[in-house]
């Protein structure tokens, strides 16, 4: 099993490049938002990326859509106020058209006179005529679970009906889910991981590729889950996507279910195939 802690990979992070490629234009605007966010909060600087339909996944809240909703939901967050959140990126990849792009990696979260935690991120990204913006983002393990504001509702979710382009991420989740009902969830994973795929453990290192991955998840007690998908988006020629959706894994005893929701990341392989090269999420209510 292959494994590679988080110091190894920011330490290997490549240098940015030729500002015309678009990874590097990509990790540009990866950069500024991860810098915007550290100096004036997540509201200012992740909020300012947003698409205006983007979809925001912050722990213990459900899922948020546009960006105005995404701003006012973090200016609510009272524990985010005392956070310094930085983050870096450790991979990022473009669709084969250049119009959807991904990125993924560690958040480093500090408070004065406590040690610094980390988190991982990952956040898809669409490209139009005046640059790179987020289309969806997730951050887990940022401050306590949300503080729902009085009144306060998270705007509803269109029906899912995917364009052309994406309909096949959306199929692919939901056999991913099917299988993982009807054999377990690490055999699922491992079928449905890319070579290269990467999933974050709770132990702060990376599981890498399929076998790691189903490691990574054997081992604990019987557990039952169930997801779908809500939400999909991507680039136009259908290489690369994303699909955002709910979840419930319950232990097989019959004890207390855990309601997650994911964002996971997925490409279209040389042979056709649509694998996820990674998959990330937190709690909702």
């Amino acid at each position: 099993m292959r494994r590679l802690a988080f110091a190894a990979l920011v330490l290997g992070t490549p240098s940015l490049q030729a500002q015309e490629d678009p990874h590097a234009t990509l990790l540009a605007a990866e950069r500024a938002a991860a810098e915007a966010s550290s100096r004036c909060g997540l509201a200012c600087g992740l909020g300012g990326a947003l698409t205006a339909d983007a979809l925001y996944l912050h722990n213990g809240a459900p899922i948020i859509r546009g960006a105005e909703a995404t701003r006012a939901f973090l200016m609510a967050q009272p524990s985010l106020g005392a956070l310094r959140i930085q983050w870096q990126a450790l991979h990022a990849e473009v669709s084969t058209d250049g119009s959807f792009g991904v990125t993924w990696g560690v958040t480093a979260i500090s408070i004065r006179g406590a040690p610094v935690r980390l988190a991982r991120y990952v956040s898809a990204w669409q490209h139009d005529q005046t640059g790179w913006h987020l289309a969806a983002h997730v951050q887990t393990g940022v401050g306590s679970p949300a503080t729902l504001p009085a009144g306060w509702a998270a705007p509803p979710l269109p029906a899912l009906a995917p364009s052309s382009a994406v309909a096949g991420f959306v199929e692919a989740d939901r056999a991913f889910a099917a299988m993982a009902a009807q054999t377990d969830a690490a055999i699922a994973f491992a079928a449905f991981a890319a070579p290269d795929a990467v999933t974050f453990s709770g132990s702060g290192e990376l599981a890498l590729g399929p076998a790691a991955i189903r490691a990574n998840l054997e081992g604990g007690p019987p557990m039952a889950w169930q997801w779908g998908p809500v939400a999909a988006g991507g680039s136009l020629d259908g290489s690369l996507g994303f699909t955002v959706g709910e979840a419930t894994i319950a232990p097989k005893s019959g004890d207390e279910v855990f309601r997650s929701k994911y964002l996971t990341i997925w490409r279209r392989e040389p042979d056709g195939k649509i694998r996820f090269i990674t998959d990330a999420g937190n709690a909702r209510p």
